[in-house]
This record gives structure tokens, C-alpha cells and sequence, in this order.
């Protein structure tokens, strides 16, 4: 009943995040810029209203959209349809088991039991490269399925960036098992729940008297703010993950020639969709439990909220309050992301693919590299300070 209950509940997180995306897509892309009024999106001129035509109706999209899907499929000859639907599933299948992975919550009621995750793996970080790799497989393999030789073309771009995100991201991911002490991402979760004891110390040393005002208000030691430097290399190491092959890619800015996508049905095109959406939600959500503390909430003690309910409504309602609460901080941080990335895609250039695996391998991966002896170089330090040891 737990595990089916827990399920539910990420079924509607996930369905909320590939709605709030849907939304994010379509506002950036149809957005008008005052500036320049010449990239206006054209509206039809059987549209009626040139402000608000009938597309713009959710449910004149929905009808559209069945209607495509109601249509005939297409065949298409050479197409390889056997190797196109094991890699969709191989893929969708790994995705859904990331996103079983993310601990929403954390624990029920915020506080020290069990973690409140569908799968709870003690690798969990090594699984999750291991997942990103099926999906980047499964990715080429729908690639390799047409017969446009365009659309190899795309499969071998997804390949190099898939090698050169998984270097980046291996290195990039290890400063956050140092810093925790443990692969699993529940234990990550729970270390950013913790004061940075460092920064007090440092900042009572120079200001006596506020020791009792730090404890008071503890800064959260969200991974963000611990490891700055980690969540900026994070984030184009996922992105090159998380770029679909589609030629249809709307943060592209245009049309690509080569591509996934060229001769596909009108179902074709929505499972792309559909998977490129559902990875940008996985790779947000792993964001918000990596660096964002999950669905902790600064200054916000759930032992706290407890103690004072407790009298009153005893402990089942104030345990499912807080875990309530938890679960929608977690999911306003995850929409928060989705939609900074979403504007940030489409106001950025899109780069070539081999100044992007330049800008990876030449200059990331060292910083990367940088980054990770400093911070085992502090975990170091500061388990010495903790034994009492000189340095």
C-alpha cells in the first residue's frame, strides 16, 4: 500500500512538472519581444483575433493534437520499427527508474526514519550514470532506426556529447559523494539539512556575539551554496545529456538537417517529444536533490513543527503536514528550474557540437578535475579540525 501510494504521488509530481514544461515551451516560444517586434511569432489570418487566435486554446491544441494521433500511420520503407520500439522502451524504462530514484521528501515527517522513495539504491549516484548512459543509447538506437542518413548524423552527435557528458558529469559528481560520505542520494539529501558549522565558526570569529542568533537561524548547507562551483559545472554537463537530436528542438532556434525525426509519424514525433520533456524533468529534479536540499525549506525545522501540533492533533496529521509541505517546496524548486532553464535556452546561442565537446574536454573537465581536489583537499582539512588534530 506504501509503495503504491508512493507511486502515485510521483506519477502526479512528474505530471505536474511535464505540464509546467509544456507551458514554459510554448509561452518562451511564442513570447513577444518589445524590442525587436519583427520576431513576432505570425498568426493565421483565418485566426479571427490576431492577439488571442483559437491555437491558443488549450483544448482547440488537445483536439488537434488527438486528431494527428488519429490519423493512418505512416510507413516508411527501411525504417528498422523493431529496434526503434526496444530503444524507446529502454529508454522510457530508465527514466521512469531515475525519477523512482529522486527522494522527494526525504522521510515521513521530516525527520530521521526511513527514506520515503520508490527505489532506494546504497550506489545511487553510479546508478544514476548508469541510467543516463541507457537513455543516451537508447537515444542513438531511435536515431540509427531511420533510414535519412540525417538522422545517423543526429545519433552520432548524441554520442559525442553522451561521451563527453559522462566524463564531465563522473567528475563533476564526485565532490558531492566526498562532501556526504556516501553514494546514496537519501544521504546527500540529509547532509544539506545540516548548519554549515564552518561558515558559523568563521563568522562568530569575526563578529563575537552571535553565536546564539546563528544557531537560532542556521544557514542550510544546500550543496549550492556549500559547492557553488560544482552546481555551475553541473549544469552544462547535464545540458549536453539532456539536448535531444530532434530536428524539431526548439531551443535550437531553427531547423536542423540532421536530425531524429526527419521522416517520422505524427506518434513519432510525440514520443520524441514526450521523452525529451521527461528527461528535462528528471535532470531538474536531480538538481533540486542534489543542490537544492530536496524539499527542505530554510529556517523551517519540521521537529519544530511537530513538537507544536503534536498537543493538539497528535502525530499522524502533523507528520503528513510537514511531509506535505516538503513534497510542494520540492515541487515549486523543480518548477523554479525548469522554467530558468527553459528562458535560458532559448535566450542563448545555440553552439556548434564541436566547440561545445571543445569547450567539455578543453576547459571543463580540468576545472572539473580542479574543482574536486579542492574539495577533497577541505574535507580533509576540516575532519583534521573536527579530531583536534594540527594541521
Amino acid at each position: 500500500m506504501n509503495a503504491l501510494l508512493l507511486a502515485m504521488v510521483w506519477g502526479v509530481v512528474a505530471a505536474i512538472g511535464f505540464a509546467a514544461l509544456s507551458k514554459f515551451e510554448r509561452s518562451s516560444r511564442l513570447i513577444v519581444r518589445a524590442e525587436r517586434p519583427s520576431l513576432a511569432p505570425t498568426r493565421a489570418l483565418w485566426g479571427g483575433d490576431p492577439v488571442h487566435p483559437p491555437s491558443r486554446a488549450l483544448t482547440a491544441r488537445m483536439l488537434a493534437g488527438f486528431a494527428r494521433l488519429a490519423r493512418p500511420r505512416s510507413v516508411v520503407a527501411d525504417h528498422q520499427q523493431v529496434l526503434r520500439a526496444v530503444a524507446r522502451g529502454l529508454g522510457a524504462t530508465a527514466l521512469f527508474i531515475g525519477l523512482a530514484m529522486l527522494p522527494l521528501v526525504g522521510a515521513w515527517g521530516g525527520g530521521e526514519g526511513a527514506a520515503l522513495v520508490l527505489f532506494d539504491a546504497k550506489q545511487g549516484l553510479a546508478l544514476i550514470a548508469l541510467i543516463l548512459l541507457f537513455i543516451a543509447f537508447a537515444r542513438i538506437s531511435v536515431g540509427l532506426a531511420e533510414r535519412s542518413p540525417w538522422s545517423r548524423m543526429g545519433s552520432a552527435r548524441q554520442s559525442s556529447r553522451a561521451i563527453a557528458s559522462m566524463a564531465l558529469l563522473t567528475i563533476v559528481l564526485a565532490p558531492l559523494a566526498i562532501d556526504a560520505g556516501s553514494l546514496r542520494l537519501h544521504d546527500i539529501v540529509s547532509s544539506q539539512q545540516l548548519p554549515i558549522e564552518a561558515l558559523v565558526g568563521f563568522l562568530v570569529t569575526l563578529a563575537p556575539g552571535w553565536e546564539d542568533t546563528l544557531r537560532a537561524w542556521p544557514l542550510p548547507s544546500w550543496n549550492l551554496f556549500v559547492q557553488p562551483l560544482t552546481a555551475l559545472l553541473f549544469a552544462p554537463a547535464i545540458a549536453l545529456w539532456v539536448t535531444s537530436p530532434r530536428v524539431d528542438d526548439p531551443a535550437t532556434g531553427s531547423l536542423d538537417l540532421s536530425g531524429a525525426g526527419l521522416d517520422a509519424d505524427p506518434s513519432d514525433l510525440y514520443w520524441s517529444r514526450f521523452d525529451a520533456r521527461l528527461a528535462r524533468i528528471f535532470a531538474a529534479g536531480l538538481f533540486v536533490t542534489l543542490f537544492l536540499g530536496a524539499g527542505s525549506i530554510p529556517f523551517l525545522d519540521p521537529g519544530v513543527v511537530l513538537t507544536r501540533l503534536a498537543p493538539y492533533y497528535g502525530e499522524a496529521v502533523p507528520r503528513l503536514i510537514v511531509t506535505t509541505i516538503l513534497l510542494g517546496s520540492f515541487v515549486m524548486k523543480m518548477l523554479l528550474v525548469l522554467a530558468f532553464s527553459t528562458r535560458l535556452a532559448r535566450i542563448m546561442a545555440s553552439a556548434r557540437d564541436d566547440r561545445t565537446l571543445r569547450l567539455a574536454t578543453r576547459r571543463l573537465i580540468p576545472l572539473a578535475w580542479a574543482n574536486l581536489l579542492l574539495v577533497a583537499a577541505l574535507s580533509l582539512w576540516f575532519a583534521r579540525l573536527a579530531a583536534g588534530g594540527a594541521l
